[in-house]
């Protein structure tokens, strides 16, 4: 999936990203170690830095271990 100009008429924050592309869903954003319990937007991914792993979160603080 490609990064591209927000262009949905929401503004800066669109998404659950502050700027003005979308967040990049192809690709982890943020990463720490452990199974992430902080809130991130929906399809972003996170990296364990511990073991590598790749989390998806599903929405409301939700995460689930990625499958390749």
């Amino acid at each position: 999936m490609a990064i591209v100009p927000n262009k949905d008429g929401q503004g800066i924050l669109a998404n659950g990203a502050v700027g003005i592309v979308d967040p990049s869903y192809c690709l982890p954003t943020t990463y720490g170690t452990g199974v992430p319990s902080t809130v991130g937007y929906p399809g972003e991914l996170r990296t364990d830095t511990a073991t590598g792993n790749i989390y998806v979160n599903l929405g409301a603080n939700r995460w689930a271990l990625h499958q390749w």
